[in-house]
């Protein structure tokens, strides 16, 4: 039976999400608890189940998202933070898991179709394209600024299925974020928790799947995300 392994962008591929905020706040005068509290508060306001999700469905801009937060710090914690520069900091840490590209390589080569699925805010999408340096690794790339949905919200798995071609016992999701994970369970497909210290057991999870040999397993020596390219 042919398997279609879609991959997360940021959290899988890239460092995990509390990495990425961790390597953010680095020098800021908020730390990621307090961040995070601010990104929660603004996800109830807006009825959105993230503060991500505010940005990536286009709820507020960048700068509207980033004003928000500013406003937020200073209610909650009496802070003068200008976040204005957000989205080109984030960005700035270009780690890729060359790890995990290779078990994708492995995987596509055994005759798996593979994908990505990522939920990308619209003022990034610059951003995502000057990024890429796989060629020709994906079949399809689903991006919510583009398509209009976000994960994990059932018919982003609908589309995809009708990408892959296959059914949705055939499609497998590897999302950092359980949320994600859960809403591909729901839609009928194998969902698998990836990215930082789930990476190898990802691997071993879905070589099971597809039933290839796992020669990159020798590589694994450390984090996962060590020695990973810029």
């Amino acid at each position: 039976m042919r398997h279609a392994i879609w991959t997360d962008f940021r959290g899988v591929l890239t460092p995990p999400l509390r990495e990425g905020l961790r390597t953010y706040c680095e020098g800021k005068e908020f730390t990621p608890e307090q961040l995070g509290r601010c990104l929660r508060a603004i996800a109830d306001r807006h009825g959105r189940p993230d503060g991500m999700a505010v940005l990536d469905s286009g709820v507020l801009t960048e700068r509207e998202w980033t004003a928000e937060i500013e406003q937020e710090l200073s209610a909650r914690f009496g802070l003068d933070a200008d976040l204005s520069g957000l989205g080109p900091e984030w960005w700035s840490d270009r780690r890729i898991d060359t790890k995990w590209l290779a078990a994708l390589r492995t995987w596509r080569e055994a005759g798996a179709f593979v994908g990505m699925i990522s939920n990308l805010p619209p003022d990034w999408r610059e951003y995502f394209a000057d990024f890429r340096s796989w060629d020709d690794l994906f079949d399809e790339v689903l991006l919510s600024c583009d398509i209009g949905v976000r994960k994990p919200d059932a018919a982003m798995f609908r589309l995809a299925e009708t990408r892959s071609g296959l059914p949705p016992e055939s499609n497998v999701l590897v999302d950092d974020l359980d949320d994600n994970v859960a809403g591909a369970r729901r839609a009928g497909w194998v969902g698998v928790v990836g990215g930082g210290d789930s990476t190898w057991a990802a691997v071993e999870r879905i070589d099971s799947i597809v039933r290839v040999g796992a020669p990159h397993h020798v590589m694994r020596v450390g984090a996962p995300h060590q020695g990973a390219e810029r």
